[in-house]
């Protein structure tokens, strides 16, 4: 076993081991919540007198001996003490974070540094390469008066890397982002500069089958909004790839991209717009290539209307577009959904040329037919059944008739059944998946037990998963989970794979005092009987604050591919075929130095009046595999997203996913997510909305799950 395996399984059964741990705080603080309180007595003597103020000093002090004389009978002495034990964090909007005099002056504002160093080193198709990762990374927000509100991501990283020339980046990102900058006419901008997305119109976004991704790019963006909802957006720069763990990095991949479009409402429940996006000369660095050329330039327009009330709505999509020199490539479809109580339908058409792009993208294409979906909700039914029909354009792919449905049913309060079943028969190979749970909430946690079984011609695919998430003490959280795995039959690597998996994994973390904290999320493999590689995939991160405004992260990375791959049946746009997966290995250290402070009377914390209190929002962006609405361990986080609070604050996710805004007003928030890098076919319900509320002095987790469009 290698050393990579012996390092991640203490790590996956410690974080498991946590759970007793938790549990037993949870249980002792639900204890000491249960004890009775002790109050001083009351007599017409004592009450007459001025009440008297309890210090840290005076609370330690032995009560004299006649101090039983003034209680009331049968009642107990009095104890003062500390609210949560003495362990809160200091409220930064009330200035314990800083001494500066002109820390209260001006308008809102927060910076984090961090300075990085790391041991880096990576092993793939029988090479090693080491890399460095040391480097500086920024964070700062500011409030303007007249400008609205300002966010600025930025990195410096060592250039010293195995990469050849053409795989190394700038050594680092730069992205400043200005949102609701306000102007006459109820019109109002969001720009940016530097590395970011290029812009989409909204009706871009709202697709149900074809998503219009977003390219990477080095340049400018701005998005205006105005009356009748009108929105104008343009972009343009030089596309690119972002890359590194903890500190970013941004590659680009040469030639230019240009967008430009507009949407408007000219009528009640009608919005309609077009946009444009070009693409020069731009290296194909990933992705299949187009006639062998390793270069690609094209242009695509893309027209839509929508139509929408309360309860229904359809949209109409024209796509056309050229593609190094190939013209007359054209996309079309239509998507419409209606609601009546309970019950949701939609259904769609389409058609859609080969060598369809939308920038440097391709999107799925050579595709036509049609979907049809049927929703039902109740209070104790949640069901979902779907059919696609897909037929290649010019006869070189897939036809692909393709049946999924799920159902699950809460048959009493406690315990809830589901299952879900999809069948795919296509040119490329048909093939069958079968998926059957059972929850369960205890007061140990939420418990699922989940069975899977596939079959395709090439081989067949058996599992059998325990979750758990646990019931811990306030602050935390741990999920764990375990898994047995049988794969026989399917061919990867020239080599038939007959092997028997046993997989750990653990997610958890949150605040076990006012100093230490604690993230990870770990998952340990190996192979039990037959052929196949371990896998491992951790990230678990320490943090210490070591002083008012100072903090030290202690970080380990792990991430190990194995050869073998699962078989899996779940899109109508793909064949249930195995696909060769090779052999990757990356394994770190980074140790961080973090400095962050914030300040500004008028909006002290962000959002919030003058001399309101402030907690912290921190979550994580994720790939929810199994639909359930909750982070597993073992499921991972997106990097690069950009999430924003209140429509003004924006930070970038790490490359766990993971997002945080230190210094936030108490009281109610909303935070969206934009996903410009969500790979696909993963989606986010309306962009990841979430509201949420924040105390004084507390930390509210935000867990926000893409789910896999089936």
């Amino acid at each position: 076993m290698t050393p990579r395996a012996n390092l991640a399984r203490p790590l996956a059964f410690g974080l498991c081991a946590l759970s007793a741990l938790m549990h037993a705080g949870a249980a002792r603080a639900q204890a000491q919540a249960a004890a009775p309180l002790q109050a001083p007595a009351v007599t017409p003597a004592v009450a007459a007198a001025a009440t008297p103020v309890v210090t840290p000093a005076t609370a330690s002090m032995t009560p004299p001996a006649s101090w039983s004389e003034v209680n009331l009978p049968g009642q107990p002495v009095y104890q003062d003490h500390y609210i949560g034990g003495g362990t809160l964090a200091p409220d930064i909007s009330a200035g314990e974070l800083g001494t500066d005099s002109d820390a209260a002056e001006g308008l809102a504002r927060s910076i984090q540094i961090d300075a990085v160093a790391s041991v880096l080193s990576s092993r793939e198709s029988g090479t090693s390469s080491n890399a460095v990762e040391d480097g500086l990374v920024g964070k700062a927000q500011w409030e303007t008066a007249q400008y609205g509100a300002w966010s600025l991501d930025a990195s410096a990283r060592a250039m010293s890397s195995d990469a050849g020339p053409s795989e190394e980046g700038q050594g680092g990102v730069l992205t400043l982002r200005q949102r609701d900058m306000p102007f006459d006419g109820g019109w109002q901008a969001d720009n940016g500069l530097g590395d970011l997305n290029a812009p989409d119109l909204s009706l871009a976004r709202l697709q149900a089958r074809f998503y219009l991704p977003t390219d990477p790019m080095q340049g400018a963006t701005t998005e205006w909004h105005g009356p009748s909802d009108m929105q104008i957006v343009a972009g343009v720069g030089v596309p690119g790839l972002y890359d590194g763990i903890e500190v970013p990095d941004f590659r680009t991949l040469g030639g230019s991209t240009a967008t430009a479009g507009a949407e408007w409402s000219p009528a009640a429940h009608w919005t309609v717009g077009g946009q444009f996006i070009d693409a020069h000369d731009v290296n194909l660095a990933v992705g299949p290539l187009i006639d062998g050329d390793s270069r690609l330039s094209s242009d695509a327009g893309l027209l839509s209307a929508l139509w929408q009330d309360q309860g229904g709505r359809i949209q109409f999509n024209l796509l056309d577009g050229e593609v190094s020199g190939k013209s007359n490539s054209l996309g079309s479809w239509v998507d419409a959904s209606i609601t009546q109580g309970h019950v949701q339908q939609s259904a769609g058409l389409f058609r859609v040329d080969p060598n369809m792009t939308w920038g440097n993208q391709l999107i799925a294409n050579d595709a036509q037919g049609g979907y049809y979906r049927f929703d039902y909700q109740s209070r104790q039914w949640t069901t979902d059944f779907g059919i696609d029909e897909v037929r290649s354009v010019d006869d070189l792919g897939n036809n692909t008739t393709f049946l999924t449905g799920d159902a699950r049913y809460q048959i009493l309060r406690d315990w809830g059944v589901g299952g879900v079943a999809n069948l795919s028969r296509s040119d490329g190979g048909s093939g069958w998946s079968l998926e059957g749970y059972l929850d369960h909430l205890d007061p140990l946690g939420t418990s699922r037990v989940q069975a899977d079984f596939a079959g395709t011609p090439a081989g067949k695919d058996a599992s059998l998963t325990l979750l758990q998430t646990w019931t811990t003490a306030p602050g935390t959280r741990l999920s764990t989970g375990a898994s047995v795995e049988r794969i026989s039959g399917a061919a990867v690597d020239d080599y038939t794979q007959d092997s028997t998996m046993l997989a750990l994994s653990a997610y958890g973390g949150g605040r076990f005092s006012a100093r230490l904290g604690m993230e990870g999320n770990v998952r340990w493999a190996t192979t039990v009987q037959g052929r196949a590689a371990p896998g491992v995939s951790a990230n678990v991160s320490l943090t210490y604050q070591i002083a008012a405004n100072w903090q030290i992260l202690a970080t380990y990375y792990d991430s190990q591919t194995a050869s073998w791959t699962p078989l899996i049946v779940e899109s109508p746009l793909t064949p249930p075929t195995p696909q060769a997966v090779p052999a990757i290995s990356e394994r770190g250290a980074f140790l961080t130095l973090r400095y962050q402070r914030s300040s500004g009377s008028h909006f002290a914390p962000l959002g919030g009046p003058p001399g309101g209190g402030s907690g912290e929002i921190a979550g994580i962006v994720y790939l929810d595999a199994n639909a359930n609405g909750r982070i597993d361990a073992g499921e991972s986080g997106v990097p690069n997203l950009t999430v924003v609070l209140d429509g003004r604050f924006s930070v970038q996710t790490d490359a766990a996913g993971r997002f945080d805004f230190p210094v936030v007003a108490s009281g109610h928030h909303v935070i969206t997510v934009i996903s410009d890098n969500l790979p696909l076919p993963w989606s986010l319900q309306n962009e990841g909305r979430t509201e949420i509320e924040v105390t004084t002095r507390g930390r509210a987790s935000v867990e926000l799950g893409a789910q896999r469009l089936r």
